[in-house]
């Protein structure tokens, strides 16, 4: 099978940088709802077909899809029944020359 190349963390993408630098949530603690921590964010993960943040990767390793997570403003908030929630994509956009 052929290397995917559709997903990378953003730190590898030299040339994409979030539209919003305000959605770098890179470093922020991750809790539930009732406070539990779940550790920090180490990295987001792009999908670069669809130019927006699919996850993110925590210090330990875990990988946790973005429409479980409720930005606040200086940590996340891991929300486990969201399906049914719209979801915001931190949108991404190579450098432009």
């Amino acid at each position: 099978m052929k290397h995917d190349d559709r997903f990378n963390e953003l730190h590898s993408l030299s040339k994409w940088q979030l539209e919003n630098e305000d959605q770098d949530i890179r470093g922020y603690p991750v809790r539930s709802l009732t406070g539990e921590s779940y550790g920090k964010i180490e990295d987001m993960l792009v999908d670069k077909d669809k130019e927006h943040v699919a996850a993110v990767r925590m210090e330990d390793g875990r990988l946790v899809g973005v429409d479980h997570l409720d930005i606040r403003d200086d940590h996340v908030i891991y929300v486990d029944d969201r399906a049914a929630s719209p979801v915001t994509y931190a949108s991404v956009r190579p450098h432009r020359a």
